[in-house]
């Protein structure tokens, strides 16, 4: 494996690889943008072509094109190593790792047979066929999104797994089997099966539609569980295939179910995904730090589209999935579908009606005023529902700008007075002041260690020895550590080196992206460092003796040792200052 990764690094430049997520603009020999990992209006996110590493100033995400693909994708080490694979034209050399490694791509194994097992019974089911043809899918579709079908049969996957020499724990384990007091038994039974893929295009999980059963009897969608590879609140239905198109594109739309997302993919809506049960997170990650659902979205494009069916559950949840998207910052609108219809409908029907409704999208709180103005003339009553519904996105909104045009739209469109408007908003942003900064907490926050000036002095300075060992700056780097070990002692010098070798090519990258082409500053700045670090070292020697002095005293034992060792540093730290202040 190690090898496809060096002949995967040698063929993609890591600028490449990150300028097909994000914008990036040169800076000297380096480029730079904003960081897609935390939100930020000032680049400080730094790439390094020489180093093939990124390192953000901001939040400290740091890494290489592999590190960056599974970051940003929301991924795995191995579904970035097969994307940037295929990107790169290498085939992949699997080499046995770490017994979890081996887990892990044994589940995805399983689930593609699976798929496969699935593909081959739709083959074989003409009327499962029929009826996705009868609802407006062509053949194209049906294999592009791999459609499958399993019978309604006790053990017929998990029979065909088995055969094929995997072990029952592990096919429970990924989410196809259950158990009984009588042994296991399949999940999917009698069902048209849609595979839930990874960013990667890697099989996690399934959704099964009911199909040659009374769905009275039984849910009409059945979705896995969680497994060790699908967690609902991290995957959409057709991520795989949307992202690109979300990136070019600049928008992504959100339906809800599997035929929303293939029949909005098959009239050239690509950058569709689908819910699909799911459910979005009020944060970016999960408690194992994984990207949730809408993170992914947001880091593609910050501006959403939802397209629910048009029913009161629909609206429902629109709303609640739109409030979690104002608060990530997200531009959101809303799709304004008929009652009682959902965009496979819409779509089946008239595939240019639907075109019309995504161009006429509106923003959530304009969607919402004319639903409130259209049900109702009093007043009093629409005074009510601004606050009930209104308000709970305007507070989420960032700008003041915005807010400010909404209570001027609300008071245009509802006749509200505007001092009434502001008024009862004042009222309502203070109450709900913490559900607010709940909903946000830990989203786009950099975690920053609050290190001391002794560790920031330290990483400044060996970062630009580390970098010099490397580059010529017209800069003796034996010099500067010959200098150091004589300021701070050999002992000192030795274990501060130790303590940061591990860091030394973040801090190299760094300490290069920080000057940039200021390259004639290093020899002032190092001077101006190797200074500092030694009088942070120093008081807090003083502070030691002076603790010693003071035992010394307690013990009866002669202070004047420590005394004499005190005064040295005393004076040194003064030559420090005034050398400073010459």
């Amino acid at each position: 494996m190690s090898s496809s990764v060096e002949k995967i690094k040698e063929r993609l430049s890591i600028v490449d690889v990150i300028s097909s997520y994000i914008q990036v603009e040169q800076s000297g020999k380096n480029f730079k943008a904003k960081c897609p990992f935390h939100n930020e209006k000032t680049p400080s996110f730094f790439i390094s072509p020489d180093r093939g590493t990124y390192y953000c100033f901001g939040c400290g995400e740091k890494g290489d094109i592999f590190s960056f693909v599974e970051k940003f994708e929301g991924g795995d080490f191995m579904g970035a190593l097969k994307m940037l694979a295929e990107r790169a034209g290498v085939i992949l050399e699997y080499t046995k790792v770490d017994k979890d490694k081996d887990k892990k791509e044994l589940y995805f194994e399983i689930l593609e047979e699976a798929t496969k097992f699935f593909e081959s019974n739709f083959d074989k089911e003409p009327a499962a066929r029929a009826y996705l043809i009868s609802r407006g899918l062509n053949d194209t579709s049906l294999k592009d999104f791999r459609i499958g079908f399993v019978k309604d049969e006790w053990r017929s996957v998990s029979d065909y797994l088995v055969k094929k020499g995997y072990s029952i724990v592990d096919i429970e384990t990924v989410g196809l089997v259950k158990k009984s007091e009588k042994g296991t038994y399949d999940r999917f039974r009698s069902r048209i099966m849609f595979p839930i893929s990874d960013s990667s295009g890697r099989v996690i999980a399934f959704s099964g539609r009911i199909f040659g059963k009374d769905d009275k009897e039984e849910a009409k969608y059945l979705n896995s569980p969680d497994t060790p590879l699908f967690n609902k609140s991290n995957v959409l239905f057709g991520i795989d295939k949307a992202k690109s198109s979300i990136r070019t594109r600049g928008y992504s739309i959100v339906v809800e179910g599997q035929m929303d997302l293939i029949l909005s993919h098959q009239i050239g809506f690509t950058n569709t995904v689908a819910v699909s049960g799911t459910a979005f997170t009020d944060s970016i990650v999960d408690h194992e730090s994984k990207i949730n659902n809408l993170g992914l979205i947001r880091r593609l494009s910050p501006n959403i589209i939802f397209a629910y069916d048009g029913d009161s559950a629909g609206i429902r949840a629109v709303s609640r999935s739109a409030i979690i998207a104002l608060s990530l910052d997200m531009q959101v609108k809303v799709a304004n579908l008929p009652e009682g219809k959902d965009p496979a409908d819409m779509i089946k029907e008239d595939g240019d009606s639907w075109k019309d409704i995504i161009k006429n999208a509106k923003d959530i709180v304009t969607f919402h005023i004319d639903r409130i103005c259209k049900n109702t003339n009093d007043i009093r009553v629409r005074g009510k529902q601004v606050r009930d519904i209104i308000f709970p996105f305007l507070v989420m909104i960032k700008s003041s700008i915005d807010r400010s045009s909404y209570v001027s739209l609300i008071n245009s469109k509802t006749g509200i007075p505007m001092n009434a408007i502001i008024e009862d908003f004042s009222t309502y942003e203070k109450n709900h002041q913490v559900d607010n900064v709940s909903i946000k907490e830990s989203v786009f926050v950099p975690k920053k260690d609050h290190e001391s000036r002794r560790s920031n002095l330290e990483k400044r300075l060996f970062g630009i020895i580390f970098w010099q060992e490397k580059e010529e700056a017209g800069i003796n780097i034996q010099d500067i550590q010959k200098s150091l070990k004589e300021s701070i002692g050999e002992e000192e010098f030795s274990t501060i080196s130790l303590l940061h070798e591990p860091w030394k090519e973040v801090l190299a990258t760094e300490a290069e992206m920080w000057y940039g082409n200021r390259i004639k500053d290093v020899p002032r700045d190092l001077e101006e460092l190797m200074l500092n670090l030694e009088e942070e070292i120093l008081n807090e020697r003083k502070i030691l003796l002076l603790n010693k002095i003071n035992t010394d005293k307690d013990k009866g034992d002669d202070p004047g040792p420590a005394l004499i060792d005190y005064q040295k540093t005393v004076e040194r730290i003064e030559k420090i200052k005034a050398y400073r202040f010459k």
